[in-house]
């Protein structure tokens, strides 16, 4: 059961598929010894991570790394437990492939102690590093073993290597299908978006939805879904500009001016039920919009906790989208238990 800030209830838990971390005891780690070149140190603002070739992140708040303002946040908000999922800003394009991999692991074993530390059902996203499709799917099989992991979160502009779409990636997807391991797209905090003079400031309130919306393209025209049906795909931020202009995206696929082959079904928009969509889009009509268009079976709750362009009040928002009480639990709870479910 779960109360809201409004104290409506939900008589069911509710599941926040898309909340990010900065573990405390990686960051507590790196204050002491930098590990890949990466390291950490406190201010008055927060902490700061220095990324190699980077420079130093944004501060680091509260509500980002510590379990205080995150219990507090999830009490009035109705939201029961959370897939937590690393911040993309401690990632860096200036690491040899060993020292990508040796951060991944790092990463991973941080995101492991803080679900040790959440409790209450909270699990992880992993990373892997991708350089190496080969090495990738490799490490991909490796921590899926730990039972902290309920799926892998890749860039749709990964910082070293390949796109999604090319062929480097392929071992890796070849194992999600097989193995059933969900994939959250996440774009990365400096995407192709960023070369737009025009958008100014504006990176994380367009850009991102920009960079999300032509990598996932790619995937489908270059036939992703063709080979391999049975993927797991969660697009964040309800899918960017994809699904809503997806009649657009037909439109290039039948003049050529979006093709990279021919696909297997008749037009791209056909595959937008291969994926799932975050209800990140911020709004009751966007969710009902998703729900009509792909299934309210395809939809999951999403906060983007702890950035203030999330959604402060995401099951309210569900809420307000008017659906039916079964809709309105699957996108809540039970698509996402069924989602992120480890094999038995």
């Amino acid at each position: 059961m779960s109360r809201t800030d409004s104290d409506e209830i939900v008589p069911y838990p509710v599941l926040d598929t898309h909340a990010h971390i900065v573990p405390p005891s990686l960051l507590a780690a790196l204050e002491k010894a930098p590990a890949c070149g990466f390291s950490a140190r406190r201010t008055e603002k927060g902490w700061v991570v220095d990324v190699p070739g980077m420079g130093e992140t944004r501060p680091i708040g509260a509500r980002m790394n510590e379990t205080g303002p995150r219990a507090g946040w999830r009490g009035q908000t109705g939201v029961a437990t959370q897939v937590i999922s690393p911040w993309m800003d401690i990632q860096s394009a200036f690491l040899e492939p060993p020292a990508a991999r040796d951060w991944a692991r790092t990463v991973n074993d941080a995101m492991a102690e803080s679900v040790a530390e959440l409790g209450g059902g909270t699990t992880a996203l992993a990373s892997v590093a991708t350089d190496d499709g080969e090495q990738a799917a490799a490490d991909l099989l490796e921590v899926w073993k730990r039972p902290e992991f309920t799926g892998v979160m890749l860039s749709t502009d990964p910082l070293t290597g390949s796109a999604p779409h090319e062929e480097n990636f392929e071992p890796l997807w070849t194992v999600a299908a097989r193995e059933e391991i969900p994939v959250v797209l996440h774009p990365p905090t400096y995407g192709p978006s960023g070369e737009l003079a025009t958008l100014g400031t504006m990176g994380n309130v367009h850009g991102r939805l920009i960079d999300n919306t032509v990598a996932v393209t790619e995937l489908i025209l270059h036939g992703l879904l063709d080979r391999h049906p049975g993927l797991k795909l969660i697009l964040v931020h309800g899918g960017g500009f994809l699904p809503y202009q997806a009649s657009r995206l037909d439109g290039g696929y039948r003049t050529k001016e979006a093709f990279a082959g021919e696909l297997e079904r008749d037009k791209p928009s056909d595959y937008l039920r291969d994926f799932v969509y975050d209800t990140v889009a911020l709004s009751a009509p966007a969710i009902r919009f998703l729900t009509g268009l792909v299934g309210s079976d395809h939809v999951v709750l999403g906060s983007d906790y702890p950035f203030a362009l999330g959604d402060p009040r995401p099951v309210h928002t569900v809420l307000d989208a008017g659906l039916s009480e079964s809709d309105t639990e699957a996108i809540l709870r039970t698509n996402a238990e069924k989602i992120f479910r480890r094999p038995a």
